[in-house]
C-alpha cells in the first residue's frame, strides 16, 4: 500500500508540472515523502519486507542504482521526445516515426551482448563511461539543433544514444548486483526491477510537462512550440546524463 502510494503521487505530481496549479504538484508530493518515511520504517520493523532498503546503505549499490534509474529516465523521455517532434515539428506521420527510431532499437539490442563482451575484457569502468560518453554526445547534439531537425538527422543521431544505452544498461545491473551479498540478489534485482518502472513514469512525465510548458509560453508558427519545448527538455535531459557521468566516475571501479 505505502509503495502503490508513493509511486501513484509522485507520477501524479510530476505529471501536473505544466498545469500551473501548486497544489496539485506539491500535495501528491507531500504524501510521497510521508509515504517514504513510512515505507523506510516499516521494512526496517519486517523479517522479510517486500524491498529491502537497507541494501541502499551500501554507497555503490546505491548509487549505481541512482544512476540506472536516470538512465531509464533519459530513455523514456527519448522515447516520447523524438516520435513527437517526428510527427508536430516535421509533419510527419505515427508510422513514419515509428520506422525513423527503429534502426536506433535495433542498434541498441546488438549493443548489449556487446557490451557484456566488452565488459569482461575491459573491466566495468572504462565500458561504462565509454556508454555515457555515447548518451551525452546524442542528448547534446539535440540540444543544440532541436529547433531544426530533419528526420533522418533524427534517425542518425539518435543512434548514438542507443547504442550506449545498450552497451551499459545490463552491465550497470550486472555491477550494481555484484556490489551487494549474493544472498541479497534477488532483493537487490527486485529493487532495480521496481526503479526501472518508476523511472519509465517519471522521465515520460517530466519531458511531456517541459513541452507543455514550452508550448504555452511560445506562440509563433506551426510546430515550433514543440521544437522549442523539446530543446528545453534536452537540455533537462542533458543535465540528467551529466550527473550518471559523475555518480559512475566516482562508484563504479574494477575489482582488482
Amino acid at each position: 500500500m505505502l509503495i502503490a502510494i508513493f509511486f501513484s503521487g509522485a507520477i501524479y505530481g510530476f505529471s501536473n508540472l505544466s498545469s500551473g496549479n501548486i497544489l496539485e504538484i506539491v500535495l501528491p508530493l507531500i504524501f510521497v515523502v510521508i509515504a517514504a518515511i513510512l515505507l523506510v520504517r516499516r521494512t526496517k520493523s519486517l523479517e522479510h519486507p517486500l524491498l529491502k532498503l537497507d541494501l541502499l546503505k551500501n554507497k555503490y549499490f546505491a548509487a549505481t542504482v541512482l544512476g540506472f534509474f536516470l538512465i531509464q529516465m533519459i530513455s523514456l523521455g527519448n522515447a516520447f521526445l523524438l516520435p513527437n517532434y517526428i510527427q508536430l515539428t516535421n509533419n510527419s506521420t505515427a508510422m513514419t516515426a515509428g520506422l525513423l527510431v527503429l534502426p536506433a532499437g535495433a542498434v541498441g539490442a546488438i549493443m548489449g551482448p556487446i557490451g557484456g563482451n566488452l565488459l569482461d575484457k575491459h573491466g566495468a569502468r572504462n565500458v561504462t563511461l565509454a556508454g555515457v560518453y555515447l548518451m551525452i554526445s546524442e542528448l547534446a547534439i539535440f540540444a543544440i539543433f532541436s529547433r531544426n531537425m530533419s528526420n533522418i538527422f533524427i534517425m542518425l543521431v539518435y543512434i548514438l544514444y542507443m547504442g550506449g544505452m545498450g552497451m551499459i544498461l545490463g552491465n550497470v545491473m550486472t555491477y550494481a548486483l555484484s556490489r551487494i551479498d549474493k544472498k541479497w540478489v534477488t532483493q537487490g534485482n527486485a529493487i532495480l526491477s521496481t526503479v526501472q518502472q518508476f523511472a519509465g513514469a517519471v522521465g515520460t512525465s517530466v519531458t511531456s510537462a517541459i513541452v507543455a510548458v514550452s508550448q504555452d509560453a511560445f506562440h509563433s508558427k506551426a510546430g515550433m512550440p514543440t521544437a522549442i519545448g523539446t530543446q528545453h527538455a534536452f537540455i533537462f535531459l542533458l543535465i540528467v546524463a551529466i550527473i550518471i557521468w559523475a555518480l559512475f566516475f566516482k562508484y563504479v571501479k574494477d575489482k582488482h
